[in-house]
């Protein structure tokens, strides 16, 4: 009787253990939010306009190309291709975190976390200068970091 019982509830279990497998089941999906329109205004009105002059003479290709990017073996985890004939050079997105990833004579650094900890402003804005430098220094565009998402 007790193994039966012990059976069906095992057996209840592993029909419904599933259910936990995911984040959302414990925190439920996130609401919707739409992404804000930026109009650039003030201080960003030179730079829209030229964005939307380089959109406007792109083809879907290049679209593509810029917003799903290619894979290149230069040490970058991610690669935007040039368009010369636009004279836009392309673009090196690569990991962030504790320094440049996969690269040769470079710095490593404490983890964010750590230096946030200290509280002290100083040694987190020097750090991200050094940091800065590196990734400019091996000709980064985009230093990739740690992020939340709701």
């Amino acid at each position: 009787m007790q193994r039966s019982l012990f059976s069906k509830l095992l057996l209840a279990s592993l029909a419904h253990g599933d259910d936990s497998i995911t984040d959302a089941y414990f925190y439920r999906q996130s609401p919707w939010v739409d992404a804000p329109v930026a109009v650039g205004t003030g201080d960003w009105t030179n730079a829209f306009d030229r964005a939307r002059a380089l959109v406007s003479e792109l083809t879907v290709e290049e679209k593509v190309n810029l917003t799903g990017g290619v894979q290149a073996r230069n040490g970058c985890s991610g690669n935007i291709p040039a368009i010369e004939r636009l004279w836009f050079p392309g673009m090196c997105l690569t990991d962030n975190g504790q320094g440049v990833r996969v690269t040769d004579f470079g710095s490593g650094f404490a983890s964010g976390i750590h230096v946030g900890a200290r509280w002290n402003k100083e040694l987190a804005y020097q750090r991200g200068l050094a940091m800065g430098s590196g990734f400019h220094k091996k000709g980064v565009n985009v230093m990739l970091g740690p992020w939340l998402v709701p």
